[in-house]
């Protein structure tokens, strides 16, 4: 049973409707973004026609691979796939109309693109983090986040340096588990 007004409902909430095939679900996505994400077809691109087009290709792609796409962010995964889809249509449609202005907002793409990686990412190791049994979690907390020492927090939990360890381990095991090795060592090393 879907809802019958969509527009209250969360964008995670939306894709798993539209994952069901719900075209309402998929044109309330549409309807949310499309305004944002024209203007930032328009901005790389300087051309309505080409614009349009490069919106329509994105949420055909969503709706046509429903089934197997993985978004965790929306409007990130969005952002990404308009700026993306854009600077193909400027190399496939040998669009060479440049401007000053044009360069410029392509200077600053990567900033905003930097900025929600960043997001996705604190999101992907907070949902993690939440997976972690309570004390666990809030050792882990008060050792990365807060800086307290080992010390500290045994003597905040009353509990003994050995087990605070045995903890931080646990959650470190954790997310290098689910982060990846890689990603694990960048943020925790």
């Amino acid at each position: 049973m879907y809802p019958t007004d969509f527009q209250e409902i969360s964008d995670d909430q939306l894709l798993t409707f539209v994952k069901e095939g719900n075209h309402l679900a998929f044109q309330q996505i549409y309807n949310r973004y499309w305004e944002k994400l024209y203007g930032n077809a328009y901005n790389v691109l300087n051309d309505k026609s080409l614009s349009e087009d490069v919106l329509h290709d994105v949420f055909l792609d969503i709706w046509v691979r429903r089934d197997e796409i993985q978004i965790q962010n929306l409007y990130g995964y969005l952002f990404k796939a308009v700026r993306n889809n854009s600077l193909l249509k400027i190399r496939n449609e040998k669009f060479v109309a440049f401007n000053l202005s044009m360069i410029e907002q392509l200077e600053q793409i990567p900033e905003i693109e930097l900025h929600l990686n960043q997001k996705e990412l604190k999101s992907t190791i907070d949902k993690e983090i939440e997976k972690l049994p309570a004390r666990c979690r809030d050792i882990f907390y008060m050792s990365r986040y807060q800086d307290y020492s080992i010390s500290e927090i045994a003597l905040h939990f009353n509990i003994s340096k050995r087990t605070v360890e045995n903890q931080l381990h646990v959650a470190l095991k954790h997310l290098r588990t689910h982060l990846g090795a890689t990603l694990f060592i960048l943020l925790f090393s």
